[in-house]
């Protein structure tokens, strides 16, 4: 009884097996593909770690081939230069950044709180992330053409434009529900926010010391009041309303005002 129990456990033989259940087979180029692709992704790795240790400036060819225990001349197989690989590097920074807004907007309903999020998903990143933070701002501060870009260029300016998108749609969703004041363009804000934001980053990384001894700042409380500073700026009525051009009419009443008001002693 064991023994056919046993029996009739085992797969079926695979000369048995319906035709539709048989994957097809893998072709020579495919395969070839696939181990390229592996390959390229094992370098990329090997790039991310030595910059996790590292500057990007010191950062060698030979210090990725060390870490990815491949030639250095193998890495001109798959990238043409060291701005090259740093790219690819990039790109993932870019793609991470991309999901980690994306997540946060779908997390809440209102507007203003999706852009709230965004902001503390940055913050986040910046802090467990510093790599990728880092290649992301070095990529942001320099100027991009799209006509003459590389398609690696390309790729990080598309995934750029997935952040950017995931900003400007919380603050368009703020807008409609109104959670957000109506007269703001949704692109310019969301520019400026990250302009912000990034800058509040970085003068918590590079002064944090000095803020704290100088002027007993704390860091954490100064980041969460700065994302509380642009929920006011998004609900808040605009302090620079547009400006009334005068009229003759206006003009001569406000000659009129003038002549009938008592002259001042100061």
């Amino acid at each position: 009884m064991v023994a056919e129990a046993t029996v009739g456990l085992q797969p079926a033989p695979f000369f048995l097996l319906p035709p539709s259940s048989i994957p097809p087979p893998v072709s020579i180029e495919e395969r070839q593909q696939e181990e390229k692709a592996q390959r390229r992704r094992s370098l990329v790795d090997a790039a991310e770690a030595v910059l996790g240790r590292m500057p990007m400036e010191n950062m060698t060819m030979a210090d990725i081939a060390s870490a990815a225990r491949l030639s250095r001349s193998l890495l001109y197989v798959y990238f043409e230069d060291m701005e090259d690989i740093v790219l690819a590097v990039t790109l993932r920074g870019f793609e991470a950044l991309a999901e980690q807004f994306e997540a946060a907007v779908q997390a809440h309903d209102a507007g203003l709180m999706q852009i709230r999020a965004v902001g503390e998903a940055y913050v986040r990143f910046a802090h467990e992330q510093p790599t990728y933070f880092d290649l992301v701002a070095r990529f942001e501060a320099r100027s991009a053409d799209p006509e003459a870009a590389t398609d690696r260029e390309r790729a990080c300016l598309a995934a750029a434009d997935r952040v950017m998108t995931a900003m400007t749609d919380a603050i368009q969703n703020g807008i409609d529900d109104g959670s957000i004041r109506p007269d703001l363009d949704p692109t310019e804000t969301a520019t400026m926010l990250w302009g912000y934001t990034h800058g509040l980053i970085q003068l918590m990384a590079n002064k944090e010391t000095g803020l704290q001894q100088q002027y007993g700042i704390n860091p954490d409380a100064l980041i969460d009041r700065g994302l509380d500073f642009i929920g006011v700026a998004l609900t808040g009525t605009s302090p620079h309303p547009a400006p009334t051009i005068p009229t003759e009419a206006s003009l001569a009443q406000q000659g009129k005002d003038s002549r009938s008001r008592p002259p001042s002693l100061f």
